[in-house]
């Protein structure tokens, strides 16, 4: 069979730094026997800067390539600029599409909701099933990140992109989300919405795993430590005051019996550096690469994931990150993540910015070593069972095979 899989954002292997979902998906579908393509933009959103000045097409595999469309770029993720280049993106994505023979499926990512519109519009008029992946709830994410006076304006502002949000919803064969909280909000937004199927960020858990234990001969642990990690960005959504505070009440509490290890870029950073300074547990990195990320996980306990009250994430990318790696979860999103924590045992949840519940979860695991270990343990069961691709996407690949649904099989579905 004949699929596409279309993403403006997640990375490719022409951009080094790790396979994410869309090409992890692809992959998947190639290794079943499938032709596919992927098609994406010569724009890189991290970067801001084109990956190629043309049209470019990269074969990865027999069977399975990337097509880079050039398309407009931006400066800034906030803007009109932004706005135009995604609506250019759509436009020339839908010329090359309808010059190719017809796929048998396609899964795209939304947003951005322009070109998720025009194939999803496409796909309806011949008859071409699109499985649209939620994998941001927009617009409403853009409302909860403008000011408290803006937001009036905002919304009217934004209004025509509600309908574009339902014309895509109605237009789609099945929706699927990196989280049920995601479906929740479709269904809130067209009630139309039937067929749905939750496939959490999945990872490939037994190269994770290979990679740790090479870096076993190699890295001395610190047995009498405990060792908590952030690695990702240091954006306005994150709580690194939260955790940088925790680490100073540690600091004076148990001086020598922790430590916190910060790495990534952002506006956030100076408060890092800042901290780092002052204190003797607390280390920052800055940007590091993929093998420095997995010695940095070996090296730790615990996965710091610490997020602002306004968010409108359910499930992070981080979520089995930090899991197939072997480490509890330190969380603050109140979301669906709080129930698959608490009901796996594998990490602790503290209200968004409360620095007493955070230091207290961390002192839970530095008194009781077995708690910590058993959890460990957890962690690597249950990215087995909910969190690793071959599994996961295998799954998908299945459904994409029959164009039904497979509305959250156990494997999948949120932890009850």
């Amino acid at each position: 069979m004949n699929f596409w899989t279309i993403s403006l954002f997640d990375p490719t292997p022409y951009d080094q730094v790790g396979e994410l979902r869309f090409i992890q998906i692809a992959k998947a579908a190639n290794r079943a026997g499938h032709s596919v393509t992927h098609f994406t933009s010569t724009f890189h959103h991290p970067s801001k800067e084109h990956r190629f000045k043309q049209n470019t097409t990269i074969e990865e595999n027999p069977g399975y390539s990337i097509e880079y469309i050039f398309s407009k770029g931006y400066k800034k993720n906030i803007s009109l600029e932004r706005v135009r280049a995604h609506a250019d993106f759509a436009d020339r994505l839908m010329e090359t599409l309808k010059k190719k023979p017809r796929p048998d499926a396609i899964f795209i990512s939304m947003p951005p909701l322009s070109s998720a519109e025009a194939v999803t519009e496409w796909g309806k008029a011949t008859g071409i099933p699109v499985f649209v992946d939620i994998i941001d709830p927009w617009p409403d994410s853009f409302i909860k990140d403008v000011p408290s006076f803006l937001k009036p304006l905002s919304r009217f502002f934004i209004r025509p992109f509600f309908k574009k949000l339902e014309r895509i919803l109605q237009n789609s064969t099945v929706v699927t989300s990196i989280s049920n909280g995601y479906l929740d909000w479709a269904r809130s937004r067209y009630d139309g919405v039937r067929k749905t199927a939750c496939f959490y960020p999945a990872l490939e858990l037994d190269k994770i795993q290979d990679q740790l234990l090479k870096l076993s001969g190699k890295e001395v642990r610190n047995e009498d430590v405990l060792r908590m990690v952030y690695v990702g960005s240091l954006g306005s959504s994150y709580d690194i005051p939260a955790i940088v505070k925790a680490a100073a009440v540690l600091d004076k509490k148990h001086p020598g019996k922790t430590e916190f290890t910060l790495a990534g870029s952002g506006p956030q950073a100076e408060i890092a550096k800042e901290y780092e300074k002052k204190l003797t547990n607390l280390k920052y990195l800055g940007r590091i690469s993929d093998e420095e990320l997995l010695r940095q996980y070996y090296l730790s306990d615990l996965g710091l994931l610490q997020h602002k009250n306004n968010l409108t994430q359910t499930v992070t990318y981080k979520l089995f990150s930090y899991l197939s790696a072997g480490l509890p979860i330190l969380n603050s999103l109140q979301s669906e993540m709080v129930e698959i924590i608490d009901s796996n045992s594998v990490g602790m949840n503290n209200m968004n910015g409360n620095v007493e519940e955070l230091v207290a979860n961390i002192e839970s695991f530095l008194f009781d070593r077995d708690k910590l270990n058993r959890y460990k343990k957890n962690a690597i069961d249950l990215t087995r069972e909910k969190g690793d691709s071959g599994k996961v996407y295998s799954e998908l690949i299945e459904m994409l095979e029959s164009a039904t649904i497979k509305t959250c099989k156990p494997s999948v579905k949120v932890v009850k």
